[in-house]
């Protein structure tokens, strides 16, 4: 077991990094905008680090509209790439997030680690170059693909179950499928892949790969449902057909029905 000692949580506001900051808190800084920018180069980046004597870095920074990243690849690839190349070069363990959408499509089965890759849009192909810069810079690196995170009020099953419970039709899209990630799921197995001393690349997800459109009518959206394609839609970034994540690696999340029932327990009792 590998001593895990402080952390850093970069991204510290957004809906994983808050998690991290809670799940450890007394022994974990978080940071964000505005307050840091993590596109402000290896200098800027390199003194946060030491100033927090974190042996492990949580980056959880990410530009999450993946239509803004196919208009704006500067700033995509500036965080998403360049700044993960600096984090890489100066922390002494590096914990970084990709994205199931380096994958396009079509697929029979879930993909795993070493599947070649294709990334469907520019959001992918900031994150893949920033995987390949972690991943060759000799460091101590986790590097983790996950897809459609969810908690609380945030991702895709709420926001789906918001909508229906609003009435109405609710158009849910048929033609990507994926799977969900419950994203206390995420953080505990990153805490474990952590204290195992894992290093490469993982793909942590909850199992079990649908559409939104399916989703939708497992939450019971019934007849309020509209299928729709991506296309159908008129936005500016491709999305993979299938992006389904599988693992080889052994740190396998709970399926998507416990993890989703989970979620509706905690939101009842929220109420």
């Amino acid at each position: 077991m590998t001593r895990v000692g402080g952390f850093l949580v970069i991204g510290s506001r957004g809906l994983l990094g808050s998690l991290f900051m809670r799940r450890l808190a007394g022994r974990v800084r978080g940071v964000d905008l505005p307050d840091f920018d993590l596109t402000s180069g290896r200098g800027a980046i390199a003194a946060l680090v030491a100033d927090s004597g974190a042996e492990t870095v949580l980056n959880c920074a990410a530009i999450t509209d993946v239509d803004y990243c196919e208009t704006h690849r500067e700033a995509a690839f500036a965080l998403h790439a360049s700044a993960v190349e600096d984090l890489s070069a100066v922390c002494p363990r590096l914990v970084t997030f990709s994205t199931d959408h380096v994958f396009t499509g079509p697929g029979v089965r879930p993909l795993l680690e070493d599947d070649p890759v294709s990334p469907a849009n520019a959001y992918a192909e900031s994150k893949l170059a920033g995987e390949k810069a972690a991943l060759r810079s000799g460091s101590s690196v986790l590097v983790i693909r996950t897809s459609w995170l969810f908690a609380g009020d945030a991702g895709l099953v709420p926001r789906l179950r918001s909508r229906i419970a609003s009435g109405g039709k609710v158009r849910a899209v048929a033609d990507q499928v994926a799977c969900v990630t419950y994203a206390p799921d995420l953080v505990e197995a990153v805490l474990a892949m952590i204290s195992d001393g894992c290093t490469g690349l993982v793909h942590a997800v909850n199992p079990g790969p649908e559409s939104p459109l399916g989703i939708a009518r497992e939450l019971g959206g019934g007849d309020s449902i509209e299928p729709v394609r991506w296309a159908d839609l008129g936005l500016p970034a491709r999305r993979p057909s299938y992006s389904a994540l599988g693992t080889s690696t052994g740190y396998v999340l709970p399926d998507r029905a416990d993890a989703i029932e989970r979620w509706r327990r905690g939101s009842e009792q929220d109420k």
